[in-house]
């Protein structure tokens, strides 16, 4: 019995376990292989969606620069249409005026 137990555990120690570290070992080496691609994939994908974060807020900023100026055009659009108002109620006052003086120098 003693003999069966030297011979199963020299078996076990020579032929099982050097198979079970090999399987073992290689399947860390897959899994860290894969773990890896998918990390660098998961990294390519982040710098790709970070080289289009920072290109929409540029776009954005365009936009907003453009909006800007568009607003001061129309300000100055809506201050011109003013101006042309008043300068029409102005010219009807002054008519309005020397009809009075007129009237009045009667």
């Amino acid at each position: 019995m003693d003999d069966l137990v030297g011979i199963l555990t020299r078996f076990h120690r020579e032929i099982v376990l050097p198979d079970i570290q090999r399987i073992v070992q290689d399947s860390e080496r897959r899994l860290r292989d894969e773990m890896q691609t998918g990390f660098d994939a998961l990294a390519q994908r982040l710098d790709r969606l970070e080289t289009e974060y920072h290109m929409l807020v540029a776009g954005l900023k365009r936009v907003e620069e453009r909006l800007d100026r568009v607003e001061q055009r129309l300000e100055k659009m809506a201050l011109r249409s003013e101006v042309t108002e008043l300068k029409g109620r102005i010219a009807e006052l002054q008519e309005q005026v020397h009809i009075l003086e007129t009237r009045l120098e009667e």
